[in-house]
Order: structure tokens, then C-alpha cells, then sequence
């Protein structure tokens, strides 16, 4: 399947000064290592070395928090938008 990976500014250069990429796979973890064959360490900034998603981020399909899908193991369809967000706390 193919998705469309979406960033904020903040974060384009994780994607080398790019807000957007196009990825494959079947689920989300699976387009994220597609990813990171052209673009070496995002999967570090997106999960941990447990294989889960790191506390600092995000990540949203079609809108929908991953975190009450199935997190890494969504399921992706042809023309889903995946969103990550940085996690802001402030006082």
C-alpha cells in the first residue's frame, strides 16, 4: 500500500528539509522502515529500541490517533495520510 508520511516543519528535517514522502507498506511500522532505507534515522526519532513508539511523538492516520488503533501494527490503505506530531508540554 501506498501512504503519504506528513511532518510539521519542525520536524522536515528528518525527512532532509521535506514536510512530505510517500511510503509502502502494509502497516504503519512497515512504511516507517520503507522510510528509513531513504532517509537513515527516522526510525530511531519514531520508535524506541523496545520496538515500540517513542513518548515523544504522535503518530495519526487519516486523522485517527495510532495510540487507540493498533499503534505500530495499523493497517495502511493506498492514499491514507499519516501524520506524526512532536508531543509539546509547556507550563
Amino acid at each position: 500500500m501506498s501512504a503519504t508520511l506528513i511532518l510539521p516543519g519542525s520536524l522536515s528535517k528528518w525527512l532532509n528539509g521535506k514536510t512530505e514522502a510517500q511510503c509502502q507498506g502494509q502497516t504503519v511500522s512497515e512504511c516507517i522502515d520503507h522510510l528509513e532505507r531513504e532517509y537513515p534515522g527516522l526510525k530511531n526519532k519514531v520508535i524506541n529500541e523496545n520496538g515500540a513508539l517513542n513518548n515523544d511523538i504522535f503518530i495519526f492516520i487519516n486523522g485517527d490517533n495510532i495510540q487507540s488503533l493498533e499503534q505500530l501494527a495499523t493497517k495502511i490503505k493506498d492514499g491514507d495520510e499519516i501524520g506524526i506530531i512532536p508531543f509539546a508540554a509547556g507550563g
